[in-house]
């Protein structure tokens, strides 16, 4: 299997099916509300300007391992969860303050119009990205209940997505709380990455799509838990480390936006673990300010560097991934799927954005 082109096939079909369903929601919508149909508009330009739909790919395949054959159907729900990606979204660039997905506008930017609103231009821009990310939310749950694979597959199905999204939040909520302690440990980092990237972006997709195939069998879905965590973890210490050291035009946001923003990431629970005074002093003085230029994001690079920092993420990131893979190679579920999982794992290894 040549693994990026199958990814290349499911991302055009997943996305078409995300056009296809914004299109009826927006007509639909715009029956009743002009503004929420502006917002389901501005969601469907950023939902289709990016991403990689590694959640969708992730649902149809764990589908297709356990025997699942209905195509239109999956895709339906593979877009389903795309669009609870964007519902998370949609709220997580309200607390970071995010201004761009994908090259355009956030829904809380999008939003934040004088001419509308006056003085109150961010409170409105947050209030409709708000209730634009539940829409988002609420138009998912419709489309796998509808997506026709019967009443009591569709209702497990539903029931697990609500706890894969308690599980985010609870996961946003240790993100958000972390950022204000002084001495987080590598083990709220990681209990955070777990909760908050591991279970929604891989686990979660992996146990749905199984059970829209039907499949009740434990092994099944034990194995695809022990592979999608640490998979999850690896991912989520990656795009910390792409977030301070990639390409700011390929990671489609600056390198200061994570450091301004204070994230406590495993990179900078382990620096200040094993930095001197003066290293702590560096890094305490630059994380979580504002408008901090070149010099201050090379010195910040510098000490992820000089304490081994760096070196350690990227051997904790190598370790979960060999983990994953070991265990997909222990999992009985179809040969040409098991083919798909190793090679995401071989294509997130050496992904640079």
């Amino acid at each position: 299997m040549d693994f990026k082109q199958e990814l290349k096939n499911l991302k055009g079909a997943i996305s078409g099916e995300l056009e296809r369903q914004f299109s009826k929601e927006i007509a639909k919508t715009l029956k009743e509300d002009p503004i929420m149909a502006d917002a389901l508009v501005q969601a469907k330009k950023i939902a289709l300007s990016g991403g990689k739909r590694i959640r969708g790919a992730l649902l149809c395949w764990a589908y297709f391992a356990v025997g699942g054959r209905e195509k239109k159907k999956i895709l339906k729900a593979a877009a389903a969860i795309e669009l609870v990606h964007l519902f998370l979204l949609a709220h997580d660039d309200i607390i970071d303050r995010g201004k761009s997905r994908h090259g355009q506008k956030t829904l809380n930017v999008f939003f934040a119009d004088e001419k509308i609103a006056g003085k109150d231009a961010e409170h409105f821009g947050n209030s409709m990205a708000i209730i634009g990310g539940d829409m988002l939310y609420a138009m998912a749950n419709r489309i796998i209940a509808e997506a026709g694979f019967g009443g009591d597959i569709a209702a497990k199905v539903l029931a697990n997505l609500q706890s894969v999204v308690a599980t985010t939040i609870i996961g946003q909520s240790q993100d958000i709380a972390i950022a204000y302690e002084k001495n987080v440990t590598e083990e709220q980092v990681l209990s955070m990455y777990r909760n908050k990237t591991a279970r929604y972006t891989f686990e979660g997709p992996l146990h749905m799509g199984a059970k829209l195939a039907g499949c009740n069998n434990r092994k099944v879905f034990k194995a695809f838990s022990a592979y999608a965590v640490p998979l999850g973890i690896a991912f989520q210490i990656q795009d910390d480390i792409l977030g301070v050291f990639g390409d700011a035009k390929k990671i489609g946001k600056s390198n200061a936006s994570d450091i301004e923003e204070g994230k406590q990431s495993l990179l900078v629970v382990k620096a200040r673990e094993r930095g001197n005074r003066r290293q702590k002093k560096i890094l305490g003085d630059i994380l979580g300010k504002k408008n901090i230029g070149r010099n201050e994001i090379e010195a910040f690079r510098n000490i992820l560097k000089e304490t081994g920092s760096l070196d350690y993420a990227l051997e904790t990131a190598r370790k979960n991934f060999k983990k994953g893979r070991r265990a997909m190679e222990k999992a009985v579920i179809l040969p040409n799927a098991k083919e798909f999982f190793f090679g995401l794992v071989d294509y997130l290894e050496k992904r640079n954005v």
